[in-house]
């Protein structure tokens, strides 16, 4: 068994020792993963969209295959690309989901036990973990979320009776009981971490930018979320923010142009932000940072559940990949406001079909406003598709272009 999955062994290893709180707290999750394995514990799979605080208090482990995928690097998921490929998944299926049914086939990914994934954002998702529980024979629970939830105290209520099923479920085959005063510490603690976040969401806002964003994260959301481990990486990052903040620091000498980020990063690029940086282009927002969230009333059992169900509808791509298309137009023409940005990109993966059937609308609405947007085609998480040199040659031109009609007064 500890022959098995040698580069997050290694990965461990690494990050174990380490002292940045954010790095650390990935090490707890990795160890905790491995010893899930080793000692045949239970393993709960939290699709990359569905927090895990629900799975924390119940002492399982969470265990997101596509972060997981993530951590060696992602040109580490090519074999399991191809394994899906040769297996006749699609391409137009999302990276995520191809990446998880080819890393199952190769036996990359610790076995779950069972599996937990929202009906947002897309079919995609829903389809490849259907796959998955054919392949392993794990259970699976598809907490199911209405159409629209806004201002619908009846699709509340069905929204957080899936929640209460889910925690059922987990129950049923773990063979644990909630316990519910841990319940209420992992909610209070996740209370903190969302402080946190929205105060460095907000510093984001000051221009000059303090630093290049995105500024949120889902590495603890997924992990360790509503553990003290976690909320210390998040209050260590706010401490560096508002400590640049205090002493004038700023993302780039010079800032010529602020981007709001429409969708995820490039994942097989990390540096393409920083390249950015070097011709003054700045990342005020992502979509990690489209959040909006109301602390959770800790006093009972079932105000505690409603509380974490209701924020999970807010979480990244919860919010906007459910619902019409509307929410996501009017989430970034939003972030553009707020954020005082100069102009949007969007990151048009193939599988992501939700994103990239709304494009035509938000282009229409920005021609109309005078807002400079563009959508560059990607595979998120395959350089082989479209190469790093061309995503830079049709980014770069773009921000030139809006560099220019900047200096035009435009």
């Amino acid at each position: 068994m500890t022959e098995k999955y040698q580069l997050h062994r290694g990965a461990y290893e690494l990050l174990k020792g380490a002292e940045d709180p954010t790095m650390k707290n990935i090490a707890q999750w990795l160890g905790g993963v491995l010893s899930a394995v080793d000692e045949g514990k239970p393993v709960v799979y939290n699709q990359f969209t569905f927090w895990c605080d629900t799975m924390v208090p119940m002492g399982l482990q969470p265990l997101a295959p596509e972060l997981w995928g993530l951590l060696p690097g992602a040109a580490t998921s090519f074999p399991a690309l191809d394994a899906a490929h040769d297996l006749g998944i699609p391409s137009e299926m999302c990276w995520a989901g191809r990446y998880v049914i080819g890393a199952t086939l190769l036996d990359q990914l610790p076995p779950p036990s069972m599996m937990a994934l929202p009906s947002y954002p897309c079919d995609n998702c829903k389809a490849a973990y259907q796959v998955i529980a054919e392949l392993t024979g794990a259970p699976l629970y598809l907490v199911d979320c209405p159409y629209w939830v806004e201002d619908d105290e009846e699709s509340m209520d069905y929204w957080v009776n899936q929640y209460k099923g889910l925690i059922s479920f987990m129950e049923e085959h773990s063979g644990k009981k909630l316990d519910y005063d841990r319940l209420k510490e992992v909610a209070e603690e996740s209370n903190r971490y969302i402080e946190y976040w929205l105060e460095g969401k907000e510093l984001m806002r000051l221009k000059p930018l303090p630093q290049n964003g995105p500024w949120g994260s889902p590495a603890e959301i997924l992990t360790t979320f509503g553990s003290p481990s976690a909320t210390a990486a998040i209050k260590a990052r706010l401490d560096a923010l508002k400590a640049r903040v205090a002493n004038g620091e700023t993302a780039v000498p010079e800032e010529k142009v602020r981007v709001v980020w429409n969708y995820l990063p490039v994942l097989w690029s990390p540096a393409l932000f920083n390249w950015m940086a070097e011709m003054g282009a700045v990342i005020a927002l992502a979509i990690y940072d489209w959040t909006s969230f109301e602390p959770i009333d800790t006093s009972t059992p079932e105000s505690t559940i409603r509380g974490m169900a209701k924020r999970a509808l807010h979480g990244y791509m919860a919010r906007q990949g459910r619902g019409s298309s509307d929410i996501i137009i009017e989430d970034t023409l939003n972030a553009f406001e707020e954020y005082q940005a100069d102009c949007i990109i969007v990151n048009g993966a193939f599988g992501c079909k939700w994103l990239r059937g709304s494009y035509g609308y938000l282009s229409d609405l920005c021609r109309e406003r005078g807002i400079p947007v563009m959508m560059f085609d990607a595979d998120i998480g395959d350089s082989r598709v479209v190469s790093d040199e061309e995503v830079k040659a049709r980014v770069g031109e773009f921000l030139e272009t809006v560099m220019e009609r900047k200096k035009g007064g435009a």
